[in-house]
């Protein structure tokens, strides 16, 4: 917390000096006019003398000669523009205007901010319109009659507000045209006949509202050719293929798009072929017969670009199969390779590849425990010369000790620590030998899994 109450006042700083560093770039620019409309949008009073004396000694040229007549019109614009907004935004939400409330409240009198009612009042006034406007297009949009307004107009006396009819109807027109292109869209997209238009108008007549043909006949027109398109891709892995789908949509009346089908059909089977081809090349031999005829089982259907697009998709992802690298990795893995779906005279250095793959991981996990043994005598030794050194450290400390007794004790002791001092070098100078014989098994595995990675080829 404390930290974070020392950064505040930083914080303010820092954004003072961005305001500082505004205002000198202002005043270099010499845009009164500018300078104006940005104390009047901030809500800010006037105070060309002051924007001056700032300007005086941060600029470099003098203040043009105009200058206070471009302040203050442009004051006047953003003072005119910063009560507008606020208008605006309080109409929009359809709420009666709340210029006293504004008036009263704490930050325009902290800005001593100067009113503008007139500029209030006609921001208020555009706001209030668009939201009569919007609601009137949500309910054109809902498919609600226009005799809403008397509703809405009705409600609007009740809570004394102001009441847009014009913008309501132009809303409402809008969502009434929505309305009957959302109609003809999902139609369109549900595979129903354009002829279900005469049974919308007619509801749309009981129930009082506005019958717009043209845009319900727009969207629909539009959208039943994705429809065939999307049918097309659908039957095309599901057994099914356009003689039959004309057959319904005769026998229902629906508009046929038989091109579209066609064509969305066949990139569809295009496409199957292709991915079939390309699973199969990745470790399965080549079975483009045996998928032909099989193909009705599968829901699908051969066409003339179905060898080519499966072949190709087969050689490619077979090249990408039959590599040393890829049967190195396998056998490293131990996840089988199929080196008979291979090009045979590729064969045995796949073979060779795998194999050394297994030999790899082998290797690797000798020189793991190599590497384990000689990093557990390399801690054996450094444990050993570390008792070695305090032994030697103290033996030499009693040796010098001036005040040490000479006797059979004394003697004994250090005969003692001499045997052990012996005894400690030959442990660590077996525990050297056989660290130097570890690192050497380490660095032999090394060399042994780098020949079998650099022999695959």
């Amino acid at each position: 917390m404390k930290t974070t109450l020392r950064l505040i006042p930083l914080l303010l700083l820092l954004a003072g000096c961005q305001s500082h560093m505004q205002r000198v770039a202002d005043c270099k620019a010499g845009d009164w006019s500018a300078i104006g409309h940005k104390d009047g949008l901030m809500g800010e009073p006037a105070n060309y003398a002051e924007r001056k004396d700032f300007c005086d000694d941060h600029a470099d040229k003098p203040a043009v000669a105009d200058a206070a007549a471009r302040y203050n019109a442009g004051w006047a614009q953003g003072n005119w523009d910063a009560w507008h907004a606020l208008g605006s935004t309080d109409g929009v939400q359809g709420t009666q205007a709340q210029f006293d409330k504004h008036v009263n409240s704490e930050e325009l009198r902290k800005h001593k901010t100067p009113l503008n009612r007139p500029a209030y009042d006609a921001g208020w006034a555009e706001g209030n319109s668009r939201y009569w406007q919007n609601l009137g297009q949500r309910e054109g949009t809902a498919g609600q009659p226009l005799t809403q307004k008397n509703i809405n107009r009705d409600n609007a006396a009740a809570a004394q507000l102001r009441f847009d009819e014009a913008a309501y109807v132009d809303g409402w027109r809008a969502g009434n045209r929505t309305f009957w292109s959302d109609a003809g869209y999902s139609d369109a997209r549900n595979g129903t006949p354009d002829a279900e238009f005469r049974n919308r108008a007619a509801a749309a007549r009981r129930a009082g509202v506005d019958i717009q043909e043209e845009a319900y006949r727009a969207a629909w027109n539009a959208e039943i050719v994705n429809y065939w398109r999307n049918l097309g891709t659908q039957d095309a892995t599901s057994g099914k293929e356009f003689g039959k789908r004309g057959r319904e949509a005769k026998a229902k009346g629906l508009k046929i798009h038989e091109k579209e089908y066609r064509e969305a059909w066949e990139n569809r089977l295009t496409e199957y072929w292709r991915q079939t081809g390309a699973d199969d090349g990745y470790g399965l031999p080549y079975q483009l017969e045996e998928r032909m005829a099989n193909a009705s089982r599968a829901g699908v259907f051969v066409i003339p670009a179905t060898r080519d697009a499966y072949t190709n998709a087969w050689r490619q992802e077979n090249a990408r199969y039959c590599t040393p690298e890829n049967a190195f990795e396998r056998g490293r893995t131990n996840i089988g390779m199929a080196v008979e779906v291979c090009a045979p005279a590729a064969q045995n250095q796949l073979k060779h590849a795998y194999v050394s793959g297994q030999d790899y991981e082998i290797a690797a996990a000798k020189q793991r425990e190599a590497m384990a043994d000689a990093n557990d005598l390399a801690n054996r030794v450094r444990e050993a010369r570390g008792r070695l050194g305090r032994l030697e450290r103290d033996m030499r400390a009693n040796q010098e000790a001036k005040d040490r007794p000479v006797n059979d004790d004394t003697v004994k002791q250090d005969r003692r620590r001499e045997q052990e001092r012996r005894e400690l070098v030959d442990y660590l100078q077996r525990l050297e030998r056989q660290f130097d014989d570890a690192r050497r098994w380490v660095d032999r595995h090394e060399q042994q899994m780098q020949r079998l990675r650099r022999e695959i080829y």
